[in-house]
């Protein structure tokens, strides 16, 4: 028994302990998964196959062991906008450019994150890093003007 649990273990510690994390093509779906797990939700808004624009590759995200980690703390719905579902929810998200990003807090009621540039890989994981808690950043006051 001791043994089966070191292997357990050790399983744990080669594969980082962390879950995969759970790619959506549905905004809906992903929206609930986020909702029942407490995790924000990244979501990747894709123009159609026939675009001449480049998608966000989901994969080539997946390549690097570290963003593997950083994306297991996200919820990711990766949408093709060229689908009557995609449509709307491009609509919904109203992002004239694609590829879009967003990041919504972990109740799904902010965007915490959002843009539309093309993201390098250490562009991805400041980004990954930086929201991974999906609580949303409390916005800073407006420094007070002395006036003598």
């Amino acid at each position: 028994m001791h043994t089966h649990l070191s292997a357990l273990v050790l399983f744990a510690a080669f594969s980082g302990g962390t879950r995969e994390a759970t790619v959506y093509e549905s905004y809906r779906e992903a929206w609930r998964a986020g909702r029942t797990q407490n995790l924000p939700v990244l979501v990747v808004l894709n123009p159609g196959a026939e675009s001449e624009t480049a998608s966000v590759d989901v994969d080539v995200l997946r390549q690097s062991g570290h963003r593997r980690r950083l994306l297991a703390n996200y919820v990711m719905a990766v949408i093709d906008t060229s689908t009557p579902e995609g449509e709307a929810v491009h609509k919904l998200f109203q992002s004239p450019t694609l590829p879009r990003v967003s990041v919504l807090d972990k109740q799904q009621k902010w965007q915490i994150y959002k843009t539309s540039a093309e993201l390098s890989a250490e562009d991805w994981n400041l980004v990954l890093e930086k929201y991974r808690t999906g609580i949303r950043p409390v916005a800073r006051p407006a420094p007070a003007v002395c006036q003598t």
